[in-house]
């Protein structure tokens, strides 16, 4: 059992080497580091240097493109979009967004320089980490307009399929989409390969009324109707990312597959979510040969619900996961806005669960 957590707060090196000295502490045998585009263009021989200490930390190093492009995840910000308007998202209702498209062109060259100065670090895995398109939920955007319609989504599109992109979220936009995702994906794991890289890939539970959480969903229409946009929206609120796991876990290039169920944000039961999208996600790993990672949320976890961790961890190893994490370090206390209540309580609970769970894998 591989435990881990990521982590981004830390630039300066002795006081990274004096926080991975705690993740040790804490049964950590892996870091995430975020490799952020401000590290690209500011940072890159610290984080050489920080990925030298993780492991003379006896720690493995992941990086994660966290942010990047306006693609992967994130809390932070891109510089891309901004340098290159030509690769905005294009929406629906024909707004452009200030996040690339994974079909640019430009796009795919700066995704694949990120994934060489990754590899420059010398780290040990590259995490690709919840891959998606512009998804105006997270922006506050409650419109349902969907991306992408640009010129080079335009062009894939009619390739494939043969005829013009709709302008209606629909299965031929779902699979496109997807397609279109899982195409990038393979090209960068081709590319983390080529360079010596273990790939690791991370989705976000999708498919909520099918897993047996239509509550979830009921939640998402409600807060529609209170902003007064239209019962249809819903369909293209809700997809994010890649919801064919199958085809996801069959990459070619990659080593390890996992999600992250985090109920707190879903607002749903520990046990039951993490078992249903831990076996969904242990299927398909097992059906491709691939590693299982699952994550936990260590972040916004309100006062009191802190044993939970617990289940959500436990659970993770009865479905056959190989690697766990948590995302962030020390209950993200360097955060405020998504900062645990008391985050010194998470880090402890975390801690002693990855004990727990090592003892009880290596006997």
């Amino acid at each position: 059992m591989q435990t881990g957590v990521s982590y981004f707060s830390g630039r300066t090196l002795r006081h990274v080497r004096a926080d991975l000295a705690d993740m040790v502490d804490h049964h950590c045998t892996y870091v995430v580091h975020c490799l952020t585009e401000t590290d690209l263009v500011f940072y890159r021989g610290t984080m050489r240097d920080i990925v030298q200490a993780t492991h003379e930390a006896g720690l493995q190093a992941w990086l994660d493109p966290w942010g990047v492009a306006g693609i992967f995840s994130g809390e932070t910000f891109s510089r891309f979009p901004l340098d290159h308007p030509e690769a905005w998202q294009v929406l629906s209702d024909g707004r452009r967004v200030p996040a690339a498209c994974p079909n640019h062109p430009a796009t795919r060259q700066f995704l694949r320089q990120w994934a060489e100065a990754a590899a420059a670090t010398g780290g040990d895995v590259l995490f690709w980490d919840e891959p998606h398109f512009y998804h105006g939920l997270w922006r506050g955007d409650l419109s349902g307009a969907w991306a992408c319609r640009c010129d080079a989504c335009q062009d894939a599109f009619r390739e494939r399929f043969g005829y013009v992109l709709p302008d209606r979220f629909g299965d031929e936009v779902r699979a496109f989409r997807e397609a279109s995702l899982l195409d990038l994906l393979s090209e960068l794991c081709r590319l983390g390969h080529a360079k010596g890289l273990v790939n690791a890939l991370c989705l976000i539970p999708t498919g909520l009324r099918q897993m047996g959480f239509p509550q979830v969903e009921e939640r998402f229409a409600r807060l529609l109707r209170s902003a007064g946009q239209p019962e249809e929206a819903l369909a293209s609120l809700l997809h994010v990312g890649i919801d064919d796991w199958q085809a996801a876990a069959a990459i070619p290039d990659l080593d390890i597959f996992g999600c992250d169920p985090y109920w707190y944000i879903f607002g749903t039961d520990p046990e039951r979510f993490t078992r249903a999208y831990g076996q969904r996600a242990a299927e398909a790993a097992r059906r491709h040969g691939r590693d299982l990672q699952l994550w936990v949320q260590a972040f916004s976890v309100p006062e009191g619900r802190e044993e939970e961790l617990r289940v959500g961890l436990a659970v993770a190893a009865e479905v056959g996961a190989t690697h766990v994490a948590a995302w962030s370090y020390e209950g993200t206390a360097s955060m405020s806005q998504i900062r645990c209540a008391r985050p010194e309580v998470v880090w402890r609970v975390l801690g002693e669960a990855f004990r727990e769970l090592r003892a009880a894998r290596h006997g």
